[in-house]
């Protein structure tokens, strides 16, 4: 089984963000065509630029052209539409009043209009605004200088009163409160001569100035001391016996 083979097909789009002149010239270096072969391929029919092109050769084609700003696509050799047959055009028929010229054909697919021209006809087109009329009698200007608001449209700022103390910084280790701001406080006398040093671990309370501490009564009558060993009621976790299984166990004969 032979390997499938593929056309490149050029409708003469180009790639959003190219110009068409720079396309142009780009595809007339590298096919190395003149520039009237080049404006041939830009008529909206299917053009093949390659053909019989195995799978990766074309895939490589396809991304050199696309590069150069050219939109095109790969088809399979057996479904090209370059292998399509042409329409034959309309024979023109003869009467005896007059001879009518034949129709041009009609060319199906996509084209390229001209830079700069409107899409839309003349009757899909959007109405033109209206202009809108604006009455400027009752406004005026003002000279450049000078504040856009009248003086009796001035709000009128309350300034806050901050009374700030003559304040001056002291020298180091200066007073700095002054003689008549001094508190004079009354010193205490302490009489001394009874005055002594006790021992070491002595008591320094005097009995009259020791306070009294009751002892508290605890009734331990019903209290006493079990033997050990005894039960003392408390709850006894509920342990289920092991009973292993020993069907599988034998003795052997010391003698032996």
């Amino acid at each position: 089984m032979s390997a499938p083979e593929f056309d490149i097909i050029f409708r003469g789009d180009i790639v959003f963000g190219h110009q068409l002149a720079e396309v142009k010239a780009k595809l007339q270096q590298l096919f190395k065509a003149d520039t009237a072969k080049i404006d041939a391929l830009f008529t909206g029919r299917p053009v093949p630029l390659k053909r019989n092109l195995d799978e990766a050769t074309a895939n490589k084609y396809r991304d050199a052209l696309i590069k150069a700003g050219a939109m095109v696509e790969v088809c399979s050799s057996d479904t090209s539409p370059a292998n399509a047959a042409p329409k034959p055009a309309p024979v023109p028929r003869r009467t005896a009043e007059a001879i009518v010229p034949a129709a041009a054909p009609v060319v199906s697919g996509w084209t390229l209009a001209p830079l700069g021209s409107d899409l839309l006809p003349a009757k899909e087109r959007p109405v033109a605004p209206v202009p809108v009329s604006v009455d400027i009698s009752g406004l005026s200007l003002r000279a450049a200088e000078g504040n856009l608001v009248d003086v009796s449209e001035v709000h009128e700022e309350i300034h806050a009163q901050v009374i700030a103390p003559d304040l001056g910084l002291a020298a180091v280790g200066a007073d700095l409160i002054s003689a008549d701001e001094k508190l004079e406080l009354p010193l205490v006398e302490i009489e001394l001569e009874d005055w002594d040093i006790a021992e070491a671990g002595s008591d320094l309370l005097s009995e009259d100035e020791r306070p009294i501490v009751l002892p508290a009564i605890v009734e331990v009558g019903d209290y006493g001391l079990a033997p050990a060993g005894s039960d003392l009621g408390q709850l006894k976790p509920t342990v289920k016996p092991v009973t292993p299984d020993i069907s599988g166990l034998r003795l052997a004969d010391s003698g032996k």
